[in-house]
């Protein structure tokens, strides 16, 4: 049976709180893969509204916890901007109490 003939995995008319372009909406659970977050690796299509991977063009649900799904892909962690260089050190101010 191909992908076309299965019903999608989220019926489109129930009040489940996935996203409306999801894909959970309009493939079959083979039809999609699901990814713990938003990603460079798999960006936005405009065209159709799914996110899909760069290398063979799958398309990708970004939130498991709407669909009731396990994450199968992990986003790398995000760049952090190197650390700040620490002030000059100067003169430290002592307070003397008595």
């Amino acid at each position: 049976m191909s992908d076309q003939a299965q019903p999608p995995f989220i019926d489109p008319e129930s009040d489940y709180p996935c996203c409306w372009f999801c894909p959970a909406l309009r493939l079959p659970r083979s039809g999609f893969l699901v990814a713990d977050r938003p990603s460079r690796l798999w960006p936005f299509d405009a065209a159709d509204g799914y996110r899909y991977t760069v290398d063979d063009r799958t398309p990708v649900c970004v939130h498991p916890g709407r669909v009731g799904l396990a994450a199968e892909r992990t986003a790398p962690p995000l760049a952090i901007d190197p650390p700040a260089e620490p002030a000059p050190a100067g003169k430290r101010r002592l307070r003397w109490w008595r």
